[in-house]
């Protein structure tokens, strides 16, 4: 090899195997688009680099990943750095075996000893191995021995095994040396204490959008965009690639030649795989025949449970499954596919799923969406199908079993109550899921009875969750859908049909649609006092919430009639402290504020605030509300001081509790700004009041009450140098 030059090549492996046939070890470099940067491997391609650098560490380094997660590439673009960067001394000697085919891989072994000078008769004997690896022991040149594509590591047993350091691949003394494999299967025991495990995970963010853009063009979008598409596909580069192509290929021919409903555009290729013509956009097939070969290989290490397990993830939504809530091995034994399974067999064929890239473990900090509880200690533990592989993976086997494990997962003795945030952390997990069920109108009807009463089930579960975040327009369309299944399925007098009506009339009422829910709560009231009596519970919780809204319509008589006779049953059958007791002397004493019995109100309030802080602390939802209502009842007497603490401390910590856009923090935010500008401080309150009345504008509408009730606060309010004074308060 003359100074200077690049030694490199590639074992190019055929189904003949034929021991005299040429073999090449050149590196694939023309599959390298020389004008286009690897994105988002920076870190990795360093730290590999660094072994040629006189560091080298001696071990086997293994890439691994899903298939079209850009091991190669990675591989690539090392070689062409060190070709770059050839010390024209010495050089680099790099050798490239395509282990994808088993054939010849041998042959490979044998070639790359020839070329750093094992004798001839000895390259053909059964000490090969051992001679080549002492030679690239004491070697001072760098070098670099690449194996690409091993399906199955026991491939590189040869004469020994490659976990014990005696495999045709092993763990070396060269310090300017590395042995560098590309594999999708990053489980730890085939590979040995030798090896360092690199996972090549699917680019995120920016990452994946640019390489969309890079291949795709200017013509398909903005990076914006892009970034949904990405998204989609799951950050895969191979899919990526692949869409680009299509997409700046769309965009380079002739209109004449376009069919009216190509897709040409990140947005609409992204619609286009979720429609009836995305089977034939959809990357996944490009990969499915290698997730297929992942499965095969874990039934014959014995996972037997790994393709049943891998479908029924797949049946649930797009997002993290918490499988620690829903995948109970008791509920699975016995299933199509399950048999024999327990919770130590579940357990191992998901790390060995993962192992292999098929499914991924998610860190907690990402289980949480926009909305959930940023709380990363106390979310569940959870696992992600890539998108790529739960489309080509989903069937309709498991949408039944799906729905009985999310029924049991979501009750309340195993997930919590919705409307506790102790608990959000594990309902921002199962929510969706539960949601993405009852989208599924057409399959669920041609499931079993049982199985959509369960859908509906954890469907209204998951409604609540999304009413107690403040999200009560979204929970509105999810009750509608339960009470019709519930109808359809139980009929109209049955006791969860009428909870599933109590719920959408809670949650009309929250988005203003106050004569709806009123008619709603008079027919669960009249439903439940018709089959069990007046003072059934589902009927005084029914009565409670009619006296509720008939107290938000300024019907205010009514409201005390309604809420007074719930008071007196639920203090004679339930007891002075019970909470149903406290809420109902809670609205009553809002009426008598509002009546104008201030100090009848301030003496209710403040013992049920007693009790509440007792009985549930001082963040808890409810004593916030009492506290709330207290100061209020403050701003309304006149004790502006006291109320501008109260708010002050009840907009904080429901900000912290339950966010800044709900609508309980904002309905403070809105009292603390007008006291601001009772007090005189009216620049902070006119900012106050706008960053209210927006978030109000976006949750509940511009038409709702509280929406136009802040605009008409901000009339008069000086705006700030350069801002605009008006601003509409959304009446129509």
């Amino acid at each position: 090899m003359a100074a200077g030059r690049l030694d490199v090549g590639q074992m190019v492996v055929t189904t003949a195997a034929v021991r005299a046939r040429a073999l090449t070890l050149a590196a694939p470099l023309g599959y390298r688009h020389p004008a286009l940067p690897l994105r988002g491997r920076e870190q990795l391609l360093s730290g590999l680099l660094d072994q040629f650098r006189g560091s080298g560490d001696g071990r086997l380094h293994v890439l691994h990943g899903l298939s079209g997660s850009g091991k190669t590439a990675l591989a690539l673009e090392i070689v062409h750095v060190l070709g770059m960067r050839a010390d024209p001394a010495t050089g680099h000697r790099v050798w490239w075996i395509d282990a994808r085919q088993a054939a010849l891989f041998e042959d490979g072994l044998r070639a790359v000893a020839r070329r750093v000078g094992v004798a001839g008769d000895l390259v053909e004997a059964d000490g090969v191995v051992d001679a080549l690896w002492q030679r690239l022991d004491h070697a001072d040149w760098p070098w670099m021995l690449v194996v690409d594509g091993v399906d199955d590591p026991s491939l590189l047993d040869g004469p020994g095994l490659l976990a014990a350091g005696t495999g045709w691949i092993r763990p070396h003394a060269c310090s300017c040396g590395l042995v560098l494999v590309t594999t999708c299967d990053g489980t730890r025991e085939p590979w040995g204490a030798g090896a360092v495990l690199h996972p090549v995970l699917p680019l995120r963010g920016r990452d994946a959008a640019c390489v969309l853009l890079d291949h795709a063009g200017p013509d398909a979008g903005t990076l914006s965009d892009a970034d949904g598409l990405a998204r989609r596909l799951g950050g895969l580069p191979l899919a990526l690639r692949m869409a680009g192509v299509y997409l700046a290929e769309v965009n380079g021919m002739p209109d004449a030649f376009r069919e009216p409903d190509t897709p040409a555009e990140f947005d609409a290729f992204r619609r286009a795989l979720d429609g009836p013509a995305g089977q034939d956009l959809n990357p996944a097939q490009v990969i499915a025949d290698t997730w297929r070969l992942a499965l095969d290989l874990l039934h014959r290490r014995g996972f037997s449970h790994a393709a049943a397990v891998l479908e029924l993830l797949s049946a649930f939504a797009d997002a993290p499954v918490p499988h620690t809530l829903l995948l109970r091995a008791s509920a699975l034994e016995g299933q199509p596919g399950f048999e024999r399974i327990d919770g130590s067999t579940l357990w191992r064929t998901l790390r060995a799923l993962a192992a292999l890239s098929i499914i991924d473990f998610c860190p907690a900090a990402d289980s949480s969406g926009p909305d959930a509880v940023q709380e990363a200690a106390g979310t569940p533990e959870s696992v992600r199908v890539h998108p790529l592989i739960r489309d080509v993976s989903r069937t309709s086997r498991y949408l039944a079993l799906s729905a009985s494990l999310l029924q049991y997962a979501c009750a309340i003795e195993q997930a919590g109550k919705p409307e506790e945030p102790s608990a959000w952390a594990g309902w921002s997990l199962l929510a969706p899921h539960a949601l993405g069920l009852v989208e599924q109108e057409d399959a669920l009807a041609r499931l079993p009875d049982t199985s959509q009463v369960e859908a509906a089930a954890a469907a209204e579960m998951a409604a609540r969750f999304l009413q107690a975040r403040g999200l009560s327009r979204q929970a509105c369309v999810v009750f509608r859908k339960v009470m019709r299944m519930r109808m359809r399925l139980l009929g109209a007098a049955h006791p969860e049909t009428l909870t599933a009506q109590h719920n959408l009339a809670a949650a009309l009422h929250d988005i203003g649609e106050t004569g709806q829910a009123e008619a709603l709560y008079r027919e669960v009231w009249q439903g439940h006092q018709d089959a069990r009596g007046e003072e059934f519970p589902h009927a005084l919780t029914a009565r409670h919430e009619l006296g509720r809204v008939l107290h938000d319509m300024g019907r205010l008589e009514e409201a005390q009639l309604h809420l007074s006779a719930v008071l007196e049953i639920r203090r004679r059958v339930q007891g002075e402290q019970h909470g149903h007791t406290l809420s109902a002397r809670h609205e009553l004493a809002r009426v008598l504020h509002d009546l104008g019995l201030w100090q009848e109100a301030r003496r209710e309030y403040g013992q049920v605030l007693e009790a509440r802080r007792q009985q549930l602390g001082e963040e808890h939802p409810r004593t916030l509300t009492t506290l709330h209502n207290l100061a209020c009842l403050m701003q309304d007497e006149g004790e502006l001081a006291g109320a501008h603490r109260q708010f002050l401390s009840v907009h904080a910590i429901r900000s912290r509790v339950l966010g800044g856009a709900h609508p309980q923090t904002l309905s403070t935010g809105y009292r603390l700004g007008c006291v601001l500008r009772d007090i005189g401080n009216t620049m902070q309150a006119r900012a106050l009041l706008v960053q209210v009345h927006d978030g109000l504008s976006a949750v509940l509408g511009t038409g709702h009450a509280h929406t136009r009730r802040a605009a008409q606060a901000l009339q008069g309010l000086p705006a700030a140098p350069g801002q605009s004074s008006s601003i509409t308060n959304g009446s129509r």
